[in-house]
């Protein structure tokens, strides 16, 4: 498998001027600059759209802002500058819409970035198609891609870049039961604390077929508002109906840290292990006072910050750090800085073909799909490939999951800090269980 890597050369120059690019991004940009066709516009202009009252869209902007930073130092796209402009969908699908439909026609954007709620990226999608805006984003329903599936020509502009799909939660937890009960922990009952939300039912799925096939029998399963706060006694009753997991499939919940902050207070025998939204943003540890040690949990994204997967990951959580003064917030800052670069690399792949418009969205899908394949995925913070049209679980532009791409690494909170455990080859921690499981 190969990757479009920078070279040392171009990586130096940029570096040099303090600027950290990303790889395979920059590449080529010399070698067609005397003979490229120029692009006929004065700037190129990268829409945010996502709910900006809360962290997951937060840190999209800032994300974006400082790829556009860093990309405009180093020149732009083939000499023309980049500029953002920023929508708030305020989690609401009639603001989501409207707001894409100005960022489109209003401020004129060339593409756009972002999302974080399942349900406001299918009201999204309406105008996306409408307009024909190429769309790289977050939220993981397996609705999404279907759309593409289904209808090809209306819906290809748009392409998964922050996370898997929800589908693959299932995988990443089934491993993380596998894991488990190879280090010795008996994983026979399990009790689910889940959103009452759609993307979870989409988790499910594809989730209770492999807990079949693994003997695990689901004690219980409780849906949950958002907002919700009493957990202590569905703890209680996990442990009384002898469950020896607690496994969370929660995001929107929101409250994961009141369930920890339960969990410990508690010290029942029973383990906290699953999918939480809210254990992956900035300031869990002490969002929960330390409560949250010994919680295991699948890292949305592929990024854990104690071990970044790739240089450039690790070069933009420290160039976000000396600008905003702490690392990502969350997860979907990864997704947003990629797709600038992404967006870049496509735009000057497309000009070297000698395309008579390589910032139409007809052109950018081509380019996408040609750039970040199964084959050859495209080395940013992650490793970014998507699915075909055509694929046969009608994936279809979503980001490739597994061991090559992005997936769900299986992560602990362990003495103040957040550690990938599994897989072993890129652990940079061992399971660690609480003192009072036994």
């Amino acid at each position: 498998m190969s990757k479009r890597k920078i070279s040392r050369r171009e990586y130096l120059k940029y570096a040099a001027a303090g600027v950290i690019v990303a790889a395979g991004a920059i590449g080529g940009y010399a070698a067609w600059q005397s003979t490229r066709k120029p692009l006929e516009k004065d700037e190129i202009i990268i829409g945010v759209l996502a709910p900006m009252a809360t962290r997951q869209g937060s840190v999209q902007r800032d994300a974006a802002a400082l790829a556009i930073e860093e990309i405009n130092a180093a020149g732009g796209i083939l000499g023309v500058p980049v500029k953002m402009v920023v929508g708030d969908d305020k989690l609401d699908p009639d603001a989501a819409v409207s707001e894409f439909r100005r960022l489109v026609t209003v401020e004129n954007a060339d593409v756009l970035t972002g999302g974080y709620s399942s349900g406001i990226m299918a009201a999204t999608m309406e105008p996306m198609a409408e307009l024909k805006t190429v769309f790289l984003a977050d939220a993981s329903s397996p609705a999404h891609p279907a759309k593409v599936a289904e209808d090809y020509e209306k819906y290809k502009y748009w392409f998964r870049i922050t996370q898997n799909n929800g589908a693959s939660f299932a995988f990443d937890m089934a491993d993380m039961i596998d894991m488990l009960r190879e280090k010795g922990v008996p994983v026979d009952k399990i009790y689910i604390i889940r959103d009452e939300h759609v993307w979870a039912d989409d988790v499910e799925k594809f989730f209770n077929p492999l807990l079949t096939e693994r003997n695990v029998e689901v004690v219980k399963n409780v849906k949950i508002p958002r907002g919700y706060t009493e957990y202590e006694p569905l703890i209680i009753e996990a442990h009384d109906l002898g469950a020896q997991v607690i496994l969370p499939i929660v995001a929107l919940s929101g409250t994961g840290d009141v369930l920890a902050k339960h969990w410990a207070t508690l010290k029942l025998p029973v383990l906290l292990a699953g999918h939480d939204l809210a254990a992956l943003d900035l300031g869990f540890w002490e969002k929960t006072e330390g409560a949250c040690n010994y919680y295991i949990f699948i890292a949305d994204g592929g990024v854990v910050q104690t071990a970044p997967p790739t240089a450039m990951c690790a070069n933009f959580i420290e160039n976000y750090k000396y600008k905003y003064g702490n690392p990502p917030e969350a997860h979907q800052g990864y997704g947003a800085y990629d797709a600038v670069y992404l967006y870049k690399m496509v735009i000057e792949e497309a000009t070297k073909a000698g395309e008579a418009n390589p910032l139409d969205s007809d052109t950018v899908v081509k380019y996408l799909e040609k750039t970040a394949t199964l084959e050859n995925p495209v080395e940013l913070t992650r490793n970014i490939a998507f699915y075909p049209p055509g694929d046969e679980n009608k994936w279809d532009h979503d980001l490739a999951w597994g061991d090559k791409y992005v997936r769900n690494l299986i992560s602990e909170w362990i003495d103040g800090k957040w550690y990938e455990i599994w897989p072993e080859d890129k652990a940079n921690a061992e399971l660690k269980l609480p003192p009072w499981f036994k």
